[in-house]
């Protein structure tokens, strides 16, 4: 997911716990004793997968495929980002906060029978930190190993982790630089997911192609040679699958069948007509004939980001506070989220995600909607009559903001009533945020969110464009481990940003998952990919 989707084991997002919405299904755990063991699960990719490697798996159809192959030291909890054991029962940190202990699940093995043991742990955090590894892959947009260097910041020296060590066969260490806050939280990735040192060194070139002979995980479903067609990509059920559940086993379906259907509505027409069992974040457009079919059902994947307005605090008139709050009372939030984001989507009080580490829940509004106080603030700063500007949006269309234009063309309408002018203008993607955090554009609109769900990601940029403070604010919550500490740095962050208004919250909004309802166990995560071990299939 481009998700730039804290740390710790205590935290729990309750953006899961939203309020019901008309037509959606709220997931509740397998009950006892009533799991129907096999058959397919199909899913719908809107394009094919870019690699097996999990540490290249740069967007939500790759890692959707390596999310079910391969598994991480810890993991977000199911639905949540409270962290979790996964392949390391135990973990602890040092006093200094510089040293992570992971102790191994023992007994594991990879899908193509080797042990994981500390040794095939640390192969796999060197081979990503070190750029001259013999088994990192060969150079190109597929082996960039982007969410590590993202996240870490960088490789070689300059990686924020100094050196990952097998203390005994089941434990590892790893050493930070300095005291590292949101390592869990990154680790919890599935970029970050452990591979089988076999099956790299048995196929350097080729293991993480479709020509594999067997990318081997530990995962609930294993990858075999041919399993990856074109446009399809099959998956065969782990029969000695470490995790167990009430029922006695895991995971409940014989395969998992990841089909390539890029035209949405062929995905909901599969879907209506059995070829498929789920279809991932649907449009608006596609809500009708879902909501519509009896035999089909609605999820909810919680909201990790927010859509927000940009500002460009350095060029006049926007560099006096008052225009830049006289914006934030005149956009009707409410109105936007109710109308342009498929009726999941709640006005945003902060940049943050509610229950993420940071979120204030003292903050219940950014400013409120006051025409005539956003008015008289315009008045104040020497432009009473209003003022022309531009307001820029990305076209691309993402799960969680399904009509940029329309958002854009409904702020503008806002804005016009206190006599701001706003022309709506637009540009790709890449240009886009490069003339954006450049501020090169007055106004703009932006889609918050991060590499991983700790809010250190949600600032990619240190906060530059929020000031010296925040930008040290934000510096001493990275290089903290103590995640009291850090929910106090990130509040100060916010209540700086809504003072200064430099970002505006828009709306955070939840995305949809389509199934057929005789899927169960299925419950979409905020990072954008889950998977599926619990899942099964009904009558």
């Amino acid at each position: 997911m481009h998700v730039r989707l804290v740390l710790v084991a205590v935290l729990v997002l309750s953006a899961c716990q939203v309020p019901p919405v008309p037509g959606v299904s709220t997931p509740t755990p397998t009950p006892t004793g009533t799991v129907e063991s096999g058959g397919s699960f199909r899913v719908a990719l809107t394009a094919d997968a870019t690699t097996l490697d999990p540490w290249n798996a740069n967007e939500a159809n790759t890692q959707l495929v390596t999310r079910q192959i391969f598994e991480t030291l810890v993991d977000y909890d199911v639905g949540g980002a409270k962290i979790v054991p996964k392949l390391a029962e135990t973990w602890s940190v040092s006093p200094d906060g510089g040293s992570w202990t992971f102790a191994l699940r023992r007994g594991v093995k990879f899908h193509d029978g080797t042990d994981l043991d500390a040794a095939a742990v640390v192969l796999n955090f060197d081979r990503a930190r070190q750029a001259a590894h013999p088994l990192r892959g060969a150079a190109g947009a597929g082996s960039t190993y982007r969410a590590y260097a993202a996240l870490l910041e960088g490789f070689d020296d300059a990686s924020v982790i100094v050196r990952a060590e097998a203390k005994d066969a089941a434990t590892v260490v790893i050493t930070t630089k300095l005291p590292f806050g949101p390592l869990l939280a990154d680790l919890a990735m599935p970029s970050f997911a452990i591979v089988s040192p076999k099956s790299i060194r048995d196929d350097p070139p080729g293991w993480s192609t479709p020509a594999s002979r067997g990318a081997a995980g530990t995962g609930p479903f294993v990858f075999r040679p041919g399993a990856w067609q074109p446009g399809q990509i099959a998956l065969e059920r782990n029969s000695e699958y470490w995790m167990k559940d009430q029922s006695g086993t895991l995971p409940h379906a014989d395969r998992v069948v990841l089909r390539v259907i890029r035209d949405e509505t062929a995905r909901i027409g599969e879907l209506r007509s059995g070829g498929l069992d789920a279809v991932r974040d649907l449009t608006p457009t596609a809500l009708p004939a879902v909501k519509g079919d009896p035999n089909l059902q609605l999820l909810v994947r919680p909201a990790a980001t927010t859509t927000y307005v940009g500002i460009a605090a350095a060029v006049a008139p926007f560099d006096r506070v008052e225009v830049r709050r006289a914006i934030a009372m005149a956009i009707d939030k409410s109105l936007l989220a109710a109308t342009l984001f498929s009726g999941v989507g709640r006005p945003a009080s902060q940049l943050l995600a509610p229950g993420m580490l940071g979120y204030d829940d003292s903050v219940v509004e950014f400013y409120r909607l006051d025409i005539a106080g956003a008015k008289r603030l315009l008045a104040d700063a020497g432009v009473a009559n209003g003022f022309a500007t531009e307001l820029w949006y990305r076209s691309s269309w993402r799960a969680y903001y399904p009509d940029p234009k329309r958002v854009a063309e409904s702020v503008a309408a806002d804005l016009a009533k206190i006599g701001i002018v706003a022309t709506v203008r637009t540009e790709d993607a890449v240009a886009y945020f490069t003339d954006a955090r450049a501020g090169r554009l007055p106004l703009w609109l932006g889609d918050g969110g991060g590499d991983s769900a700790d809010p250190d990601s949600f600032f990619p940029d240190g906060g530059a464009w929020a000031g010296d403070i925040v930008r040290e604010l934000l510096r001493r919550a990275r290089y903290e481990a103590d995640a009291s500490k850090r929910t106090e740095l990130y509040k100060q962050v916010s209540k700086i940003i809504q003072q200064d208004a430099t970002r505006i919250p828009l709306v955070q909004a939840d995305a949809l998952v389509a199934a057929t309802k005789k899927v169960r166990g299925l419950v979409p995560h905020p990072i954008g990919v889950e998977t599926y071990t619990q899942v099964w299939l009904g009558r």
